[in-house]
């Protein structure tokens, strides 16, 4: 069933008034709902199981079903810092698969090797984990914040991880018990050349714990996405 997301559920008693084009549009002439047809709607709070009483390309009027208990959304707090790829695309995958797999914010990373300081629109970043929490089923649409260079931000992490393909010592999977107790953490993705052995060691001094993700380089997203999952589900 179809999930759409609204800034607030203003409901007028049981009955919900739906003006977002973005929602119409999909909902009429994409998805070709009809009056007596079922879908979502949620905000960061509630969501709910609607019926269409009226539908058409500017307005769709529908009423309560039933509230839905909604826990898809993690207790961990995670703050992903993502190294800007050189090609857009893979950093709108990151943005993606991140909101799928429960970030809460995600910052665009500048460091030492990244060659691309440009992103996408931010217009279009924000629409894409909008988009990835409907689908995935959160109510959090986590927060897109603008680029921040590496030397700026490490200093503000009170428990950041940082992915490091030379680091001997430490897998991420040797933090497991710290990750389960952690209420918060930010979690570093390098460029596609690697984060520099500075700026590791910045990272370090700072507090930031290193670690491996085996022993093959795996490209930038996926190291992202890898992480993520890893942290996930083992917490």
């Amino acid at each position: 069933m179809h999930r759409f997301h609204l800034p607030t559920l203003n409901f007028k008693g049981d009955y919900l008034i739906i003006e977002d084009r973005r929602i119409t549009n999909q909902a009429s002439k994409v998805l070709r709902m009809k009056k007596g047809g079922f879908f979502y709607v949620f905000d960061e709070k509630e969501e709910w199981q609607m019926q269409i009483e009226d539908i058409s390309p500017k307005k769709l009027i529908a009423n309560k079903i039933k509230r839905i208990e909604n826990r898809a959304d993690p207790n961990l707090q995670i703050a992903l810092y993502q190294a800007i790829p050189k090609k857009p695309a893979l950093f709108e995958l990151v943005v993606q698969k991140a909101t799928e797999l429960g970030v809460s914010e995600i910052f665009p990373l500048i460091t030492e090797r990244t060659e691309n300081r440009r992103m996408s629109k931010f217009d279009r970043l924000q629409l894409i984990a909008l988009e990835a929490t409907e689908q995935c089923g959160r109510l959090k649409i986590p927060t897109i914040r603008h680029p921040v260079s590496f030397e700026g931000c490490i200093d503000s992490m009170p428990n950041g991880f940082v992915a490091y393909e030379h680091e001997q010592t430490h897998l991420l999977s040797d933090y497991a018990a710290e990750l389960k107790k952690a209420k918060s953490i930010q979690l570093i993705i390098g460029p596609e050349g690697g984060l520099t052995e500075t700026e590791v060691s910045l990272a370090q001094s700072a507090g930031i714990k290193s670690f491996s993700l085996g022993p093959r380089i795996l490209r930038t997203e996926t190291a992202a996405i890898v992480s993520l999952g890893t942290i996930i589900l083992g917490s």
